[in-house]
């Protein structure tokens, strides 16, 4: 992990560039400009950690070129994948703006660059341009607002996933118990 200059960044991308990023759809070029300047841009090699579990939220990332995942650890130990990232997405906003530790890991799946932004930098922008933090805000809203409904329609399919296996199981018991022997009604 190193981190770039953000000027050269900034220049070498050109501001089109970044207007196609979710995140920062129709902010200003300076708005935009400024974020990368006061912020720091973040090259990561493919495998690399980005933050791990239980670190300070201090600060969120926007995704400004490659993939990055974010994995969730697991009551077994393991790990299950929570999001993938692509270019413009956030991450680690919501534990962020919660105030709670980072419940999850996150690093590059591919060459990744990413902005990380801190939550003074984030609160100045609110104090020195209301209108572009509204904007971003709302940019950020959607984002989590996206990630929630496809997490709930993964959650509905594994759902049904398991109500058929569930299902299969009862058919498959019923088959394989003994014909029970049925009281007769005779009187």
């Amino acid at each position: 992990m190193r981190e770039l200059d953000a000027r050269e960044y900034w220049e070498a991308q050109g501001p089109a560039y970044f207007h196609e990023l979710s995140t920062f759809g129709a902010l200003p070029d300076e708005v935009v400009r400024r974020l990368l300047l006061d912020g720091r841009v973040i090259q990561l090699d493919a495998g690399e950690l980005l933050y791990n579990v239980r670190e300070r939220s201090d600060a969120f990332y926007i995704v400004l070129s490659g993939k990055m995942n974010t994995i969730m650890p697991r009551s077994d130990g393991g790990w299950a994948i929570a999001r993938c990232h692509e270019p413009g997405e956030d991450m680690g906003f919501v534990p962020m703006i919660a105030l709670r530790d980072r419940p999850a890991r996150t690093s590059a799946e591919e060459a990744s660059v990413v902005l990380e932004i801190r939550v003074d930098q984030f609160f100045q922008l609110h104090q020195d341009e209301p209108d572009a933090f509204g904007l971003m805000l709302l940019n950020l809203t959607r984002g989590m607002a996206r990630a929630i409904i496809s997490m709930a329609t993964v959650m509905a399919e594994q759902e049904h996933q398991l109500h058929k296996a569930y299902l299969m199981e009862l058919e498959s018991r019923r088959q394989m118990a003994p014909p029970s022997s049925k009281p007769s009604h005779d009187t």
